[in-house]
Parts: C-alpha cells; sequence; structure tokens
C-alpha cells in the first residue's frame, strides 16, 4: 500500500493520542491550552444547525464502512485492500473523537489541578453534610416561585455560562461561548430507552439534551453536559459543577434544580454507608413533597426505559469508562459526593 500524506497525519495524531494517554501534562495541555481553540471553533462551524451532526457522523461513518466492505467484496479487490481501507476509516474516527473531545479523559484531576486533598469517608463529616443538604433542599423547595419550575432556555442558557465564566481559571476550564447551544436529537426516543439524559458529541464539540427532561431536571443536565464541552471528562466533576452552578444561581428555580438534581447521589450513598435505621431517618427530614416529585420521576423514566437495552448500554459505557482511565467506571457518578464535601466551600 501507498503511503500518502493522510497516513502520516494520521500517524501523528495517532502519536499524540497515545502520548496523551500517558502522560497526564500532555493530557492536561491538550485540555487547558489546544482544547478551548479547537473546541470553539468546531463549536461555531456548525452553530446554525439546530440538530445534532453526532449522531450523523457515527451513522454515516457506519454506513460508509458497510459499503467498503461490500463494494470491495463485488469488485474482488482482495481481504488486505478491504481490509485496511476499513480499519483506516476506523482509526480516523478514532482519532477525531479523541483529538476533538476525547483526551479530556486523559488530564489531571480536578484535586491535582486544585491542589485539594480529596476526604476519606467520615461519619460524622457525611452526617453534618446530609443535615445541611436536606435543610438546603427543602428551603429551596419552599421559596419556589408559584410552585413553577419553567425556565426559558434562552435565560438558563444566560445563566449557566455567566456561572461557568466566573469560575476562577485555576480550575481549568474553557470559556463558555455564546454560540454554543444545546441540540436536538434525532433518534430521542433511543436515548430514553437506556436512560441517556443529554451527552456531549466530541467531533462538533455539541451539547444534546433529551427532549423528554422533566422541568425540574433542565438546568442540572444542561449544566452538567456543558461543564463536559468545558473541558470536563469525568461524570462526579460534571455532577459537581451542575450542583455548584445551579446552587449558587440567584435564580430561585436553578437553586433548587441544583439541590434536586443531586438527590439520586446522596440517597445512593446514603443508603450505601448509613445503617438503615439512620436512613430511613435521613430521608424522613427530606420534604415528603420534594419525596413525591422524586418518586414521580422516577416512574416516569422507568415508563420509558428498556431494561434489555438500558443494561446493554450501561455495560457498554462502564467499560468504556473504565478503558478511558475512569477505574469507577458508571460507578464515578456517585463519587460526586466526595468532591462536594471536599470543595466544602466552594459547594455553599
Amino acid at each position: 500500500m501507498k503511503i500518502r500524506l493522510r497516513h502520516i497525519i494520521l500517524l501523528i495524531l495517532l502519536v499524540f493520542v497515545l502520548a496523551a494517554r500517558l502522560s497526564e501534562q500532555i493530557g492536561e495541555w491538550y485540555s487547558a491550552v489546544f482544547y478551548p481553540i479547537t473546541s470553539s471553533v468546531l463549536s461555531w462551524l456548525v452553530s446554525w444547525i439546530p440538530f445534532s451532526l453526532e449522531e450523523l457522523v457515527v451513522a454515516s461513518a457506519v454506513i460508509l464502512l458497510i459499503y467498503m466492505i461490500v463494494s470491495g467484496s463485488v469488485k474482488h479487490e482482495g481481504f488486505r485492500i478491504i481490509f485496511f481501507r476499513s480499519f483506516e476509516l476506523l482509526l480516523w474516527v478514532y482519532v477525531w473523537f479523541y483529538i476533538g473531545w476525547g483526551c479530556n479523559y486523559y488530564r489531571e484531576s480536578i484535586y491535582l489541578r486544585c491542589d485539594v486533598e480529596r476526604q476519606e469517608y467520615d461519619e460524622i463529616v457525611f452526617k453534618e453534610f446530609l443535615s445541611d443538604y436536606a435543610e438546603n433542599l427543602n428551603h429551596a423547595f419552599e421559596v419556589l416561585p408559584d410552585d413553577s419550575l419553567l425556565i426559558e432556555q434562552s435565560e438558563l442558557e444566560t445563566v449557566v455560562k455567566s456561572g461557568f465564566t466566573a469560575v476562577p481559571e485555576f480550575y481549568g476550564l474553557a470559556s463558555p461561548r455564546n454560540w454554543q447551544h444545546p441540540k436536538l436529537l434525532l433518534f430521542n426516543g433511543l436515548y430514553s430507552s437506556v436512560g441517556v439524559l443529554g451527552f456531549v458529541g466530541p467531533f462538533f464539540c455539541e451539547t444534546q439534551l433529551n427532549a423528554d427532561l422533566l422541568p425540574v431536571q433542565l438546568p442540572f443536565v444542561y449544566a452538567h453536559e456543558y461543564s463536559h464541552l468545558l473541558g470536563v471528562s469525568s461524570e462526579d466533576e460534571a455532577n459537581f459543577w451542575a450542583y455548584t452552578i445551579c446552587t449558587r444561581s440567584d435564580e430561585p428555580v436553578l437553586r433548587y434544580a441544583g439541590y434536586y438534581g443531586l438527590l439520586p447521589y446522596v440517597l445512593a450513598n446514603a443508603f450505601r454507608v448509613l445503617p438503615e435505621e439512620d436512613y430511613r431517618q435521613f430521608v424522613s427530614t427530606i420534604s415528603p413533597a420534594v419525596i413525591a416529585m422524586y418518586n414521580t420521576q422516577r416512574e416516569y423514566w422507568n415508563s420509558r426505559y428498556s431494561k434489555t437495552l438500558g443494561r446493554l448500554q450501561s455495560v457498554v459505557y462502564d467499560a468504556f469508562l473504565k478503558g478511558n482511565k475512569v477505574t469507577s467506571g458508571t460507578a464515578s457518578y456517585l463519587e460526586v459526593i466526595d468532591m462536594v464535601i471536599s470543595f466544602g466551600v466552594l459547594s455553599k
């Protein structure tokens, strides 16, 4: 096979991705210097398109791969040619994923970037956190204007972006851009069936939100996904920023959404470490109206969830995260509580 310029470029990009994977310093350089530029350019290029291009990229790659295999077989091009041509296509998709966004997985942790020690589990500290959290959650619910949880999309974007703009530079986030808006999903029902509420596309740096999101979920999920767009790869840190940005807002709906959005992770952590009686006591301190809202939300999503597809997606995503140096896999979502406690001053 003749070596062409594109093969040299592909090799250089592959070497960079490997270097970033092996060196946190290179990964951090990517996130702090390279990614803010490329993400701004990529998101600007497609900002005029109202729907997600990420799904089209994946679908097009699959169709092209099938076409190359079938066409090569019909033309009797031989296994070697078909294999290397198909393998090159997959490598380009792989490189585009990691150069476009994926190398953020290889950056330094927020603890290292901010020189903050991760707090080990302490029962007294955890129970104090639970008490403060329940009090803040209940108060945020009580001061909601007319029990309304609706907020205009434009207002939500403005408040969330303003919150991220105010984050000090040493946290290592990219700067928000006014042309970055959440996109519609082409296969929304599929995402609902596997419990995916949103995601960031790595190919054009777009945020995608599930159209089935309840109003109370929208601010937290949007802030979570937008933090991914700003260079956050770990799910616990994305949850941390969603909680922090929302709860520090002056907008009552966002403040409540921030505390409420953390509720599943608080309950899961409390159930895991507390004796049953203590866990029940904690749940009893949360407003019955909030618990009722949470139970209604669970029923809402359960009615859309496919156990078969959901379990498959969970297994695949868990393996994907672990393969990208997130050792706890999907359990990393729950680790947001450790982060909130460790960065206690910031999260109040």
